[in-house]
């Protein structure tokens, strides 16, 4: 009896062990998405080595002190419009130590050893340089934008304007990105959210990946107008 006892702990022990495993791994998980989409105050977010012009995501090993590296760490920013901002962190004396402004609401990502960023503002796509004295961002080529968002099929503003565009359905490939080609502004406008599982906004405010055939809509918050018309896409 006694030996049943105590194999029924011992399975409960692994049974609760386990359970708790899975609950820290899914709240890592849950961590990750946050930082990447929603960075918060006071976060270290990229290094970049100035010797080899590389970017990587900043680590607890990273000097801030470094000469070689620069850090950049989101702040407070006020009176900017908006903008993301990043204090500078650095032990250079040749790096002047100004904040680091982005773009309105900006969303920076890192991919290889380069980081780029998405401006929700124009629906527009820039990479983040270093000129030897200060960051700048530059925009992407209709080629870059290809490379970097390879897993999607882009669509044109100016492909919108002409009228609903339709296209059809095709499930191995069926992930989408709006670029905004027409030198205005998108502001205030977003893909309205579908009601049904057909649709799925990305991580992006210009990304969408469609499940079924379905119709996709573009517009501003205040609805659609002469001056803001909507645009359509209809998956067929």
């Amino acid at each position: 009896m006694k030996k049943r006892y105590i194999f029924a702990a011992i399975v409960s022990v692994i049974v609760i062990v386990f359970f708790v495993s899975i609950m820290f791994e899914v709240k890592d998980d849950d961590k990750i998405v946050q930082n990447s989409m929603m960075p918060r105050i006071g976060q270290k977010l990229w290094s970049y080595n100035m010797n080899k012009h590389q970017w990587r995501s900043y680590t607890e090993k990273d000097n801030d002190g470094s000469k070689e590296e620069i850090v950049l760490q989101v702040q407070q920013a006020e009176g900017n419009g908006g903008y993301t901002s990043y204090k500078l962190l650095t032990d250079n004396a040749q790096v002047p130590k100004e904040d680091v402004w982005i773009g309105e609401g900006s969303q920076e990502f890192l991919l290889g050893n380069k980081l780029y960023s998405y401006f929700p503002k124009n629906f527009e796509f820039y990479e983040v340089i270093f000129n030897g004295v200060k960051f700048v961002t530059r925009k992407l080529s209709d080629e870059e934008i290809n490379s970097v968002m390879k897993d999607y099929e882009v669509i044109k503003v100016s492909e919108l304007q002409k009228g609903t565009m339709k296209m059809p359905l095709n499930r191995s490939h069926n992930s989408f990105v709006i670029i905004n080609d027409t030198g205005d502004e998108f502001y205030k406008y977003y893909i309205v959210p579908n009601d049904s599982d057909k649709l799925k906004i990305g991580e992006f405010s210009n990304q969408f990946t469609v499940k079924d055939k379905t119709s996709v809509k573009v517009q501003r918050l205040e609805g659609c107008s002469k001056a803001y018309p909507c645009y359509e896409i209809e998956i067929q």
